[in-house]
């Protein structure tokens, strides 16, 4: 009897002391890659009971200690517009605000950039965007919203 318990305890010690089992185990993801998914969200906006428009978003300063120093709120944004003949932001009319504040700095990122290659979704339809905000300071909860003047908008919570 006691034998068999030890056993089960050596074996518990083993069993408890090796690595956890995750999800990504079983893919080839970085790091980054990781902390990208578990820091993007996405929303839809709907019309018509149909998706209009698909909107992703990755806080980035969650992401990468030197972003996080660099006194910017920084997100990699893709969207996409499903019914319409642009996916451009400026043609439809489209903006981005950070807990009401527009972005000081709006570009964007070409599908085989190497510096977000890892944290881009798979997405070939739409555009992918590197957007930045004024640091808030005082501000755990951060609102991304996507809107225009048509009083269309998607709105994305973060926690700083």
């Amino acid at each position: 009897m006691y034998k068999i318990l030890t056993l089960l305890f050596i074996s518990l010690i083993f069993t408890s002391c090796t690595s956890k089992n995750s999800a990504f185990k079983y893919f080839e993801k970085d790091d980054i890659e990781t902390k990208g998914i578990h820091y993007t969200k996405k929303i839809d906006i709907l019309k018509d009971n149909e998706i209009d428009i698909i909107f992703w978003a990755t806080y980035l300063n969650k992401i990468d200690k030197n972003i996080s120093d660099s006194k910017k709120e920084v997100f990699l944004i893709s969207v996409y517009f499903a019914n319409a003949d642009s996916q451009s932001m400026r043609k439809n009319e489209y903006k981005f605000l950070l807990n009401g504040i527009e972005a000081v700095l709006f570009e964007k990122v070409e599908e085989d950039n190497e510096n977000f290659k890892s944290l881009m979704l798979k997405n070939h339809w739409g555009n992918y965007y590197l957007v930045k905000f004024d640091s808030l300071e005082d501000v755990n909860n951060l609102r991304l919203q996507l809107t225009n003047q048509k009083s269309s908008r998607a709105i994305l919570d973060f926690e700083k």
